[in-house]
């Protein structure tokens, strides 16, 4: 009660003084501070993580109609150019971070690529030479730079009025809506038994989006006060995530990792000019927030605030998703055994 507490108050405060994302990241910074300088003993159970997740994910799913996932194919290109690009100069800037930091290849490149917290430490836990305890806190500390500086960066930018977005009319029908449920419930069950990663968010989303594409119907309309309820669920354990990060962490390997965050930022920032500028059908606010190498479920709910596209969006994160989980991360992983095994 007491965690929740703070992270509504937080969540209020910043609300009130007119911040960008109040609900997300009020809980994120205020528990962090708290966390990290305080002796209070902050908790936040799972199963609230879980729940703002799961509704973050209706509230995205929820967005894909089926233009949005026939302009899907079309977008595959500039979704794979995108995924490539960010993927090279991330091993390039493992590459730098190994120098900088004194780290093991395996540790700098896994730490470097954009694959996700959970996933990638999955991964280190399996590579002999990976230091799982920096792979985490590399990971950690750019969704929180991400999720700290995209969004800032996001206010400045043009993003489309109420007018300009797709309008969904919505009408409720029961037999879509039960339909979904159970279909939901199978896919989150078929993932958690392959181990599939992120199941509380993709599950929704591909429900929804299968869903709205077969009958045409728009499913749900999700009040302000829920998406609140979401964001500081998540942002709350944002916040606590990094646990006493100052005690792990030293001088040296800190610059390192905020170097490297700022260059994939900036590098992303670049890619999305190009890709703006290729495209000019589209926004740069679209690209932008495609290319953060941040969590898909922030950059989801900062796209929402902005007037960004949410869908298009959310498609450029689940083709880089499945790239590095399914092709990258474990291409790196048997590399780097093998020249642990000749070492």
């Amino acid at each position: 009660m007491k965690t929740a507490g703070i992270a509504f108050a937080s969540g209020w405060l910043f609300y009130e003084v007119g911040m960008f994302l109040p609900w997300l990241l009020g809980p994120m910074f205020v528990l962090l501070l708290l966390n990290q300088f305080t002796a209070i003993k902050l908790h936040w159970p799972k199963i609230l993580r879980t729940t703002g997740l799961v509704l973050l994910g209706v509230q995205i799913g929820s967005s894909f109609t089926k233009d949005a996932v026939v302009l899907m194919w079309f977008d595959l290109p500039y979704m794979a150019f995108m995924t490539f690009t960010i993927v090279a100069l991330s091993l390039l800037l493992g590459l730098l971070f190994k120098r900088m930091a004194n780290e093991s290849l395996a540790t700098s490149l896994l730490g470097s690529i954009p694959g996700g917290l959970s996933q990638m430490v999955v991964i280190a836990e399996e590579v002999d030479s990976a230091n799982v305890t920096v792979v985490t806190m590399m990971q950690t500390i750019r969704i929180f730079m991400v999720v700290s500086i995209v969004p800032f960066f996001a206010v400045f930018l043009v993003g489309r009025e109420a007018s300009e977005l797709t309008q969904q009319t919505f009408l409720f029908s029961w037999m879509p809506f039960l339909a979904a449920i159970f279909a939901g419930l199978g896919v989150y069950w078929l993932m958690k038994k392959i181990g599939f990663p992120a199941a509380e968010v993709l599950a929704p989303i591909f429900t929804m989006a299968l869903v709205q594409t077969v009958t045409g119907q728009y499913l749900i309309q999700m009040p302000y006060w829920l998406v609140a309820l979401a964001q500081v669920f998540i942002g709350a354990n944002l916040g606590l995530q990094m646990e006493q990060v100052r005690e792990k962490m030293n001088w040296r390997m800190g610059m390192a990792i905020v170097v490297n965050n700022v260059l994939l930022i900036g590098f992303s920032v670049l890619i999305a000019y190009l890709l703006a500028v290729w495209l000019p059908e589209y926004i740069f606010l679209d690209f932008f927030l495609s290319a953060a190498p941040g969590g898909m479920a922030e950059m989801a709910i900062t796209a929402l605030a902005a007037g960004a596209d949410v869908a298009l969006i959310t498609s450029f994160h689940l083709f880089r998703l499945f790239f590095i989980l399914l092709m990258a991360a474990p291409i790196i992983a048997f590399v780097v055994k093998k020249l642990d095994a000749k070492t």
